[in-house]
């Protein structure tokens, strides 16, 4: 595998002094003209001899492409090399650090883990690294054993544990996900991730809702509040099991759905939904043609939009291009924190969906605001040039590579940086990175 030549100088923002600010209502979600019904190109066929190409590859000119770019590539692979090294024996990941203590953070959870293996695999499959690749299979098998064939339904796989230890819905989503990005997945672990599909479609109501707490009108589960975030995490892994075993139920679940959480988004706008909920409608869009799919993804990443902090923002300028927070229904003077990544992901998605449709004007803001996310992003990443007060060993173990979980708390979690190289590699691939 060719290797790009790491250099950094980003410099970690501590200490921020957060000014008490009246808080400030989002602005109301602009309407999106329908999209007319027109030809999209379908997937192509690709050649066994082209899939096996690396992308990375299309980065050994690192230095002729934009300083966002250069900073994402390198984001990626240093990102997948300390998530490498906090993988441990037994198939985890290392949850968290606390650089300035030298002391393991507390509050390791499986579904967390499941989105560190998602990561791993998309980084080993952008970077062609076969370590890594080894790695994610082997946290995915890990995290397979908690779950099981259904005992009244051998087509299906659900989780063992209950809803109160780790959302099922979440979890099994999130290991499917992690099996469809593997560079090669095996016959055995597709077959596996179908399963985990035919829990997921169990929980799929005729209204488009998604069931996602173990009991129909259980509103007291530490979770209720997952309705942003694991139903959307549902559609996305069933459409991306679509690409690899197409089934008409697949795509009806996820229309449904799809049009189900758009309603709630207009509603209740959350920029969590937006983000995880954006990955279904684009692949629904990218596989089914549905013009409504892309007019929902315009929709909330339009309204995601108006969230990001611009650089001459008085109040907390140290924080561009970062996305602010909605706390009761209102804009939050908040660090942005690890979410972040999920943002990036969004608008990427968002952006390549504008070169399709086609859509110039939004091409133009979304790469605009992409790369200002990308920059902010990126700063939160520990590299060599602020990491030189630190003893060089440690630095180089713990450190390097790692994303921190905002711009005023130092402290490491696999979470900030699972959702950073998901943001980062799909940014790479979305036609904004030219």
């Amino acid at each position: 595998m060719r290797r790009v030549l790491l250099a950094s100088g980003v410099v970690v923002l501590l200490g921020v002094v957060v000014l008490a600010q009246p808080p400030i209502t989002p602005p109301p979600i602009a309407p999106v003209a329908p999209l007319p019904l027109q030809p999209v190109p379908a997937v192509p066929q690709v050649p066994p001899a082209i899939v096996a190409e690396v992308p990375l590859n299309q980065f050994d000119q690192l230095h002729t492409f934009p300083q966002q770019t250069q900073n994402a590539v390198r984001g990626v692979v240093l990102g997948a090399s300390w998530m490498t090294r906090m993988s441990q024996p037994q198939g985890r990941f290392l949850f968290g650090y606390n650089p300035a203590l030298r002391q393991p953070l507390l509050g390791d959870h499986d579904l967390k883990q499941a989105r560190a293996a998602v990561a791993l695999a998309q980084a080993a499959k952008f970077t062609g690294d076969e370590k890594q690749a080894t790695l994610a299979s082997q946290a995915i098998l890990t995290l397979l054993a908690a779950t099981r064939i259904d005992p009244t339904d051998a087509t299906s796989r659900v989780p063992l544990h209950s809803s109160l230890t780790c959302n099922r819905v979440g979890f099994a989503a999130a290991v499917a996900l992690a099996i469809y990005e593997l560079p090669a997945a095996d016959a055995k672990l597709l077959a596996q991730a179908e399963q985990l599909c035919e829990f997921l479609h169990k929980q799929c109501r005729a209204d488009g809702s998604v069931q996602f707490t173990d009991g129909v009108t259980d509103a007291s589960q530490p979770d209720a509040a997952g309705v942003n975030e694991f139903p959307a995490v549902a559609l996305h892994a069933i459409m991306a099991g679509n690409r690899v075993k197409p089934a008409a139920w697949k795509t009806e679940a996820v229309k449904k759905g799809t049009e189900f959480y758009r309603a709630a988004f207009r509603a209740k706008p959350s920029p969590l939904l937006a983000a995880v909920l954006t990955p279904a409608c684009a692949e629904l869009y990218l596989q089914a043609k549905l013009p409504d799919a892309a007019v929902a993804v315009f929709e909330m990443n339009d309204w995601l939009c108006s969230l990001q902090i611009p650089g001459n923002d008085a109040r907390t300028p140290q924080w561009a291009g970062g996305f602010r927070a909605v706390i009761d229904g209102r804009q939050a003077d908040v660090p942005p924190g690890p979410e972040t990544g999920l943002y990036v992901q969004s608008l990427a998605f968002a952006c390549q969906l504008t070169r399709l449709t086609p859509d110039q004007e939004r091409n133009t803001k979304y790469k605009a605001r992409l790369t200002d996310a990308v920059q902010f992003l990126t700063s939160t990443q520990y590299v060599e040039a602020n990491t030189q007060h630190f003893a060089n060993t440690f630095r180089a173990n713990m450190l390097i590579g790692g994303f921190h979980l905002s711009p005023v708390d130092g402290n490491l979690r696999i979470d900030a940086t699972s959702n950073a190289i998901t943001g980062l590699v799909r940014f790479l691939g979305s036609g904004a990175e030219r």
